[in-house]
């Protein structure tokens, strides 16, 4: 923002796309935008401590369509405790509007409100090593008692850096390994699928991210994820093995 207090605008941006040969109904497209400024807190009693207020949305296509559109708003803050390590909490709403589409009729049922506090740290360990770590918990209020829900998540990744193999790149490579455990506990049954069984999920992620830099602007990146989902309802139970790789730029 080009002031002496060093404030800048923030933009984060995510999207995921896919596109499946025969089974339309199974496209899958996402996209996800916060913005706002972080400035500086108290500059001369807390230098280093940055606010940001936020706003942020996003929509998710199911088949073609509209399944999911949220919008909301949020404020995190930034503490370096040293050159080494920083912390920071974060609060965040959103409004969930569902759509009850052909797709997934009975959807309108999660339409709610979503609650999110979380605590996110990071740790340079050395100067190629550094751990990042993010607990949150999430309130998510639905019109329907059984679609409302508690949510706890942690996760970590090791991200380790080393130098390319070949003198003309210029950039190091990395590879991060990481680790993520969410539990999710609905508030009543739902009467449409088991009314004498409540909801309890518990999910687990593992897996690691190589990125290999070949210049300052391209390069390629892999990704290996195992995914198990164990729940009280047979319905939402899961097991997955995924290996995705492809090319990167960097702006």
């Amino acid at each position: 923002m080009q002031n002496q207090r060093g404030d800048i605008l923030e933009t984060r941006a995510v999207g995921y796309l896919t596109e499946q040969s025969r089974l339309k109904d199974l496209n899958v497209g996402f996209v996800d935008v916060s913005f706002g400024p972080r400035l500086a807190l108290a500059p001369e009693l807390l230098p280093g401590v940055t606010i940001k207020p936020y706003i942020v949305g996003g929509n998710t296509w199911l088949a073609g369509a509209t399944y999911l559109s949220t919008v909301g708003a949020g404020v995190s803050l930034k503490v370096p405790v040293n050159d080494r390590f920083s912390f920071g909490p974060e609060f965040e709403w959103r409004r969930a509007e569902f759509n009850t589409g052909d797709v997934v009729p009975v959807s309108g049922f999660n339409t709610g409100d979503w609650y999110t506090s979380s605590l996110s740290a990071s740790w340079a360990i050395a100067q190629q090593i550094k751990l990042d770590a993010r607990g949150l918990y999430r309130r998510g209020d639905s019109a329907f008692v059984f679609q409302s829900f508690d949510q706890w998540a942690f996760e970590a990744a090791l991200t380790l850096e080393f130098a390319p193999p070949f003198d003309w790149i210029s950039r190091n490579w990395s590879v991060a390994p990481f680790v993520r455990r969410i539990e999710t506990h609905f508030d009543a049954a739902n009467p449409f699928i088991d009314p004498l069984t409540v909801r309890n999920d518990g999910q687990w992620s593992v897996g690691a991210l190589f990125n290999a830099p070949l210049t300052k602007t391209f390069g390629l990146s892999a990704a290996v994820q195992y995914d198990k989902t164990s729940s009280s309802l047979p319905n939402y139970r899961l097991e997955n093995f995924s290996v995705m790789f492809g090319p990167t730029a960097r702006f």
